[in-house]
């Protein structure tokens, strides 16, 4: 095996910043972050593979002791099992501790195909097309041709089958289908076909779940969430560019079909869930719909008929102006955005829990919550796509927020928060070329290292206080592209790395 395992000591990184004549701070730690990165991603190849039961995998586990680099088993299994939501905001339901979950670290893909680029050294991206490859044609289920992937699912190493619980459900936007098409085209379009016949529920009306059951014929209706129709129509307009399957264009229209008639008369706002009686249909998450709004534009492409390129355009169009009418409050210092309002009146709203603000914070994350940071990067995704001066006024006064915001030391921080508020920093300094918010994005990122990392191994921690590496709504992946585009942002490449913020 070719060895690329580079570990360095991260207490070399103290005292990394250095003041220039004008007083301006530059890093030097911009080798220090693509070094800490390239550990990283040759601690997994060499080291976080399946190398556990009768059949070996060139899949990444997503859950690992971070001295060992090897499964969580024995005392430390249990101790790491018994870790409940109010631990540290995650569910027991939604973890793989005995495999992958290439949904959940598929920004470890993205920075595997970036090193490529960055280095020249095409084995990163080798080991990444090696595992996506075995995963779609492994992990796929014979009777739905959906995928062990997601919020609930994975792959168990020890025994060869889908681990979790037998759902389907996406846990972010798949936005390597090109890729994808390129390695198993074959297997890519049996999910885009089983994503139509296996979650939709109702295939007339378009009503569907989020939840689909994996191992056989189980869609259901309920939780119709948003963002899920938005990763929904991605797939398949990337599909009918590959395949001209006209079926794919049907179930495009009748996702747009379904939220337009069920739309608010008053407010034009689609509801966080339609179908399910305990909403009555009366509550927004409004950056549900901004993640829809994303992979609506995102789907827009000369091969689809222009008609129906229009109409999802109007949708967005029509989301974008519903959450520039909602009541937030970024612009206030220490305020946020709204996380929940009435989809009749756009009043922001609380949930079961009446002490609960209907506003984000700054350095929440817990399931269910979103930090501020979060919620600007969507803004920036959106920014980038229509250069909407409103959406670049609620990423500036967001980041302006994060100039002086510390995470507390004494609270539960995600590693994911923190890439969050780097991608954050660099977007400003993108948009407006202030040199504070790139000092800001190098400040994070050497807080970061601080947090995360220690001399025992190149992998992150899971949280700030908890020493385990775990790929889940904690996102260590996430934090990991951040300091390679934190580096990126340091150094003049001949091309861009292409990496792109995909938490929504």
């Amino acid at each position: 095996m070719k060895t690329h395992f580079t570990f360095i000591s991260l207490f070399a990184v103290a005292g990394l910043i250095l003041f220039n004549s004008c007083g301006n701070r530059q890093s030097d730690a911009s080798s220090e972050y693509i070094q800490v990165v390239r550990a990283y991603a040759d601690a997994m190849i060499e080291n976080g593979r399946d190398h556990y039961g009768e059949i070996h995998s060139p899949l990444f586990a997503v859950t690992l002791n971070r001295e060992t680099l090897t499964l969580p088993e024995g005392e430390f299994l249990n101790e790491i099992q018994e870790l409940g939501y109010g631990d540290w905001g995650i569910r027991n339901s939604d973890r793989i501790l005995n495999g992958a979950n290439p949904m959940r670290h598929q920004n470890l893909y993205q920075i595997l195909y970036a090193l490529t680029d960055a280095t020249g050294d095409s084995y990163y991206a080798e080991q990444a097309d090696n595992a996506l490859t075995w995963f779609f044609q492994n992990g796929q289920s014979e009777a739905t041709g959906l995928m062990a992937w997601g919020d609930h699912a994975g792959w168990n190493f020890y025994e060869n089958i889908p681990a979790g619980i037998d759902i389907h459900e996406f846990s972010r936007p798949w936005i390597l289908w090109q890729r994808t098409f390129e390695l198993v085209p074959e297997q890519a379009e049996r999910f885009a076909y089983g994503l139509w016949h296996h979650q939709i529920g109702n295939q007339e009306t378009g009503a569907f779940s989020r939840h689909a059951t994996l191992s056989e014929h189980g869609p259901g209706t309920g939780w119709d969430f948003p963002r899920h129709a938005g990763f929904f129509i991605d797939t398949w307009s990337e599909t009918y560019t590959r395949t001209g399957d006209p079926m794919y264009l049907d179930a495009i229209e009748t996702m747009l079909d379904f939220y337009e008639r069920n739309a608010s008369e008053k407010t034009g706002a689609i509801p966080a869930e339609i179908d399910n009686p305990r909403s009555e249909n009366l509550m927004l998450w409004p950056q549900s719909n901004l993640s829809l709004a994303i992979d609506l534009w995102r789907s827009i492409n000369e091969q689809l008929p222009e008609e129906l390129n229009q109409r999802m355009r109007e949708m967005a169009l029509k989301i974008d102006l519903v959450y520039h009418q909602l009541p937030h409050k970024v612009h206030e210092n220490g305020g946020g955005f709204v996380q929940r309002s009435h989809v009749h009146t756009l009043e922001a709203i609380t949930l079961l829990n009446q002490h609960e603000s209907p506003y984000t914070d700054r350095w929440g994350g817990a399931y269910g919550h979103r930090a501020t940071v979060k919620v600007a990067n969507k803004c920036l995704l959106r920014y980038r796509q229509t250069g909407s001066e409103e959406y670049r006024k609620l990423v500036l006064d967001s980041a302006s927020q994060y100039l002086e915001s510390e995470p507390d030391p004494e609270q539960v921080v995600y590693p994911g928060t923190m890439g969050d508020a780097i991608f954050l920093m660099l977007g400003a300094y993108e948009l407006t070329g202030g040199q504070r918010f790139l000092n800001r994005a190098d400040h994070f990122g050497r807080l970061a290292l601080e947090t995360f990392f220690d001399d025992h191994s190149p992998l992150p921690r899971a949280t700030s206080l908890h020493d385990h590496y775990e790929a889940n709504i904690n996102r260590p992946d996430t934090l990991m592209m951040a300091l390679l585009k934190l580096w990126e942002a340091f150094n003049e490449l001949e091309r861009d790395l292409s990496l792109v913020w995909i938490d929504r």
